[in-house]
């Protein structure tokens, strides 16, 4: 009898048992009796462009396994202090550590990684003491649709299993799946573009995009704004005080301006006639003396004689515009001239290990075109400006849209050049193209009239000059980056030149990875019509920035409308382990030549330079 009394109560016992252990593994708690669920973010295997998803996914479990007075899930916040958000992937003992610094009796983490549409989600919930089975889940989506409602299934299965809790109705956790699905990135993620989620000062019902003290962040300076479009600007230091100054042209009117604190001060100027038409301006230390030269491109209106009973009749004005190009220095707080019509258009280009040379060309016809000939190396001497020898590139690249480098390190020094429809492309050494973007790349409103056929039914081709194109190697790894300015909006495919306009765009950097050129970074958006881009070292300290000039007006040749700006963005750059000199150092001498007074000339042009203050 005894014996079957104690089998019987053995048996109640075993039956009774599940009753008595579920509370102990599902309720492991601390001293307040609730649970505490630390969150880690997920570790992204995906592109840039899908990171909103890491905050959207730990929002919605953060908001699904949060349970008055049972469960509540560690602030993010919080998370983030002790958590090391640099590490790509997370193991599970360093996972429970951080829950452990967080005071945390449960932590969860896991993994989301793409290929195309396809996205899969490896995710894990572990006890920080060991007491408790982990609850893991892995699930493969075939659109991103389906990501959130395999979230909240693996939110489920948590409460479910670990928390016992009961399981909500379907419908209203397939509608807040579904809502979180579809919803606006930016709505859902306000924490991608600021770290964690935050309540507006504004009103509670806001979420703070932008943090407050993101609206001032260091390595950022503009300047004041200034009347008149900046048509044209380069950098270099121009008077030998180991500062770059800034370099501007306007329609007619020159102007060298210094930074000091937080503005630019004029140092020197120099105007041109009511005749004159400033189109670009270059600065380089051609002689490695310490101290660079100006080049500046002028167009000159000039009185012609029209034949009688001509074609050119269709040409109505009797004038035409020529080029007559300057030389300039600085000396003592004026500007002096060093050499006055040139007639070429001149400019200084990166030609690859060569660094940055002074290259001119010549006019073109202009019922024809709006360049002649080739492109040629131009040497300063003592009193003159020289043909040196031609530069080898096709037809189709002139002197303002091109640079050139080893790309794609082949030893051999590519083309990069913005055609005429603004398109960038990569050229082989022989002239072949091998690249070419999508978009609008380095378009102005800067031009100059290159074709007429019949301007009395303003059948006039303009050419555009485009921002410069730099090569440099700002990381010093030896791999070229090319910088250029990408527009983002335009009016430009369906109107004439002497239509368009361009009013933003962005500075892009490009490398080669053996399939073309990908992106390395990429400023904002920026409001205007960017004119030009140098890197340049304006306060002395060996520390580069950035250096853009942009336009607020549509066109940049309105000028007395116009208001323009110039912005720097600091280059913080550690040097690699195959550190070579930055390539946007370079500069040299196109030709070995003595300063001396020689007025000969083997291209047989001779342009004398006169020195006279401004």
């Amino acid at each position: 009898m005894f014996r079957y009394k104690v089998i019987t109560l053995f048996a109640l016992l075993l039956l009774l048992l599940p009753l008595f252990a579920a509370p102990c593994l599902a309720a492991q708690t601390g001293d307040s009796g609730v649970a505490r669920v630390a969150i880690l973010p997920f570790s992204m295997n995906t592109p840039a462009t899908l990171n909103y998803l890491q905050n959207g996914i730990r929002d919605m479990l953060s908001s699904r396994l949060s349970w008055q007075n049972k469960v509540q899930v560690v602030d993010k916040t919080e998370a983030d202090k002790v958590f090391a958000k640099g590490a790509k992937e997370i193991s599970e003992s360093e996972a429970t550590r951080v829950g452990a610094a967080l005071k945390a009796d449960y932590v969860l983490f896991g993994s989301i990684t793409s290929t195309g549409q396809s996205v899969s989600i490896d995710a894990k919930m572990v006890s920080v003491s060991g007491k408790v089975e982990p609850v893991t889940f892995y699930a493969q989506t075939k659109t991103l649709d389906d990501i959130m409602p395999q979230v909240n299934l693996f939110a489920q299965q948590i409460n479910k299993k670990i928390f016992g809790k009961p399981e909500e109705k379907s419908e209203s956790a397939s509608a807040e799946a579904e809502a979180l699905a579809t919803r606006n990135p930016e709505l859902l993620l306000p924490g991608a573009m600021a770290s964690g989620d935050k309540i507006s000062y504004v009103n509670p019902n806001f979420i703070e995009v932008t943090a407050d003290d993101a609206l001032r962040q260091p390595g950022f300076w503009r300047s004041q704004d200034f009347q008149g479009g900046i048509l044209g600007m380069d950098v270099g230091d121009v008077d030998g005080d180991g500062k770059d100054e800034i370099v501007v042209i306007q329609a007619r009117k020159l102007i060298v301006y210094k930074k000091e604190n937080q503005g630019l001060r004029t140092v020197a100027t120099f105007e041109g006639t009511p005749l004159d038409r400033f189109a670009w301006v270059s600065v380089a230390d051609i002689y490695k003396e310490g101290k660079a030269y100006i080049f500046l491109t002028n167009m000159r209106t000039k009185n012609a004689t029209r034949p009688a009973m001509s074609e050119m009749a269709k040409d109505l004005p009797e004038q035409s515009t020529d080029v007559s190009s300057f030389v300039l220095s600085v000396s003592g707080g004026k500007v002096q001239v060093v050499a006055e019509n040139v007639p070429y258009f001149l400019n200084v280009v990166y030609l690859g290990s060569r660094g940055k040379v002074l290259v001119g060309q010549k006019q073109g016809d202009k019922y024809q075109s709006a360049f002649s000939g080739g492109i040629y190396e131009m040497q300063l001497r003592s009193s003159s400006l020289e043909l040196g020898p031609a530069v080898n590139v096709p037809n189709d690249v002139n002197v303002f849209n091109f640079a050139k480098a080893d790309i794609n390190n082949d030893r051999l020094e590519e083309i990069v050049m913005l055609d005429d429809n603004h398109k960038l492309r990569i050229l082989s050494s022989a002239g072949e193209q091998i690249w070419k973007g999508q978009g609008i790349w380095g378009a102005t409103t800067n031009a100059f009239e290159s074709k007429v056929e019949d301007r009395r039914w303003n059948m006039v081709d303009m050419y555009s000059i485009s921002t410069p194109i730099l090569i440099t190697d700002l990381r010093q790894k030896g791999v070229p980056e090319i910088v250029v300015n990408r527009n983002t909006t335009s009016f430009d495919q369906w109107l004439p030149n002497s239509m368009k306009y361009f009013d933003s765009g962005e500075i892009v950097s490009l490398s080669w990875d053996n399939m073309g050129l990908t992106e390395n970074w990429k400023t904002r958006d920026l409001n205007g019509q960017i004119t030009s881009l140098r890197i340049g070292d304006l306060d002395g300290s060996g520390k580069k920035q950035l250096v853009i000039s942009m336009v607020y007006a549509k066109d940049v040749l309105k000028a007395a409308e116009a208001r323009s700006v110039i912005f720097t963005y600091d280059l913080n750059v550690k040097a690699g382990p195959t550190a070579k000199p930055p390539a946007d150092e370079k500069e040299t001498v196109p030709l070995q030549a003595e300063k001396s007074s020689d007025k000969t000339d083997q291209g047989g042009s001779i342009f004398n330079r006169k020195r006279s203050s401004q």
